[in-house]
């Protein structure tokens, strides 16, 4: 076989330069974020990442369904997109659909996690020892032993210290205060950058949501990825934690005086002496 002549090889080579020239910035420009988008041209793109803990429900971006939540597959991202606002839609039979506008940074993943709650009022059982206890603002009664009540009460005579320094309940770096009956989430962690759900976009972020601001607050606690409270004319109510806009809230319950507690992961509620438990 002949070797290739001078003039062949420096052919080959100015081809391999030239290749090599061209293909690279194209590489580290792909690599870098930017894509091409009709309406936008050249941009850096982002994207969405969205968690539903929900099996069975359907999640829509845009008005077009991506997919539905299972058991374990419940997390679906969306990317190369250009800088831009977005819908992205959650529903599941018997839940109120969960909607948010999202706003997408270049080079940088928006996410959030959908927060669902029951369409119809939720259910409210009695706690008693015996089924023959007043029901008239219970739907059904759950019976427990004596001793099971009087370790409720016991929980909820337990006082508990709070300031603004010091929240009323905390849970992954954010803290609930109640300040002059306001309700507010801050995220504690110093040195730390806050979750998704304190950043209107993921380059604009705060320290602290107002949760209520027009009903004064008594008790609060985290619960099922939101926050329960009770207020001073005799509401519980539920609101999703996120500074975003629309976010999930709903009137869980009513009755005089209320007090609340997550115990055994159940939201129970205590009217004078009498206790209930409200299904979320």
């Amino acid at each position: 076989m002949q070797p290739l002549s001078p003039n062949i090889r420096r052919l080959y080579l100015a081809l391999f330069m030239f290749l090599f020239a061209a293909v690279i910035p194209a590489v580290i420009f792909y690599a870098d974020g930017w894509r091409y988008k009709s309406n936008y041209g050249f941009v850096r793109t982002g994207g969405i990442y969205i968690s539903v803990a929900y099996p069975d429900a359907s999640v829509y971006f845009n008005g077009a369904v991506i997919g539905t939540s299972g058991f374990l597959d419940h997390t679906f991202y969306i990317g190369d997109l250009a800088p831009s606002s977005y819908i992205v839609h959650v529903e599941k039979n018997g839940y109120l659909s969960w909607d948010k506008l999202l706003t997408v940074d270049e080079q940088l993943v928006t996410d959030a996690k959908a927060v669902l709650i029951p369409k119809e009022t939720p259910a409210v059982r009695l706690i008693a020892v015996t089924s023959s206890a007043s029901q008239s603002t219970a739907t059904s009664t759950r019976i427990v032993p004596r001793a099971t009540l009087t370790e409720y009460a016991t929980i909820f005579a337990a006082t508990t210290t709070a300031s603004s320094t010091i929240p009323v309940d905390e849970q992954n770096g954010v803290g609930l205060f109640i300040e002059k009956g306001e309700l507010l989430a801050r995220w504690i962690q110093e040195n730390a950058f806050p979750p998704s759900q304190f950043c209107a976009r993921p380059s604009v972020c705060t320290d602290e949501i107002a949760l209520e601001k027009d009903r004064a607050v008594s008790r609060a606690f985290f619960f099922r990825g939101g926050a329960v409270y009770a207020t001073k004319a005799g509401d519980v109510y539920f609101k999703e934690v996120d500074v975003r806009d629309a976010p999930v809230s709903a009137l869980l319950f009513t009755t005089k005086n209320p007090d609340i507690r997550i115990i055994d992961d159940s939201l129970i509620v205590k009217s004078g002496t009498t206790f209930y438990e409200i299904a979320l």
